[in-house]
């Protein structure tokens, strides 16, 4: 069995690299949920597992990207949570590792 360190180089290894601007587009695709790695206002890094959609006040035409966040929904906690942008560091989506750079 591989010890925990190599499991995460080997992630490490398969990872793509994408931009910010990469990582908005794909996590802004409505109710596909994704593995999200950010870290919170206070630097300590969270990992969830997320999903957008289509706006917590209905259809208000709020651009919250504009602002430098999303709103995404929890699925862990089963509730509402708001990620910045700059924050987020690496996100999983359909099996594949994306580091955001």
């Amino acid at each position: 069995m591989k010890n925990n360190f190599f499991k995460h180089l080997e992630e490490f290894a398969k990872a793509t690299e994408i931009t910010q601007s990469e990582m908005e587009e794909m996590v802004l695709t409505w109710n596909e949920p994704f593995r999200i790695y950010t870290r919170k206002l206070d630097g300590t890094r969270m990992v969830r597992d997320m999903f957008s959609f289509a706006g917590p006040s209905g259809n208000v035409n709020y651009d919250y990207a504009a602002e430098g966040y999303m709103i995404l929904y929890d699925l862990e906690r089963d509730g509402y949570r708001t990620i910045v942008f700059d924050n987020v560091y690496k996100i999983t989506k359909f099996g594949t590792t994306y580091i955001v750079k």
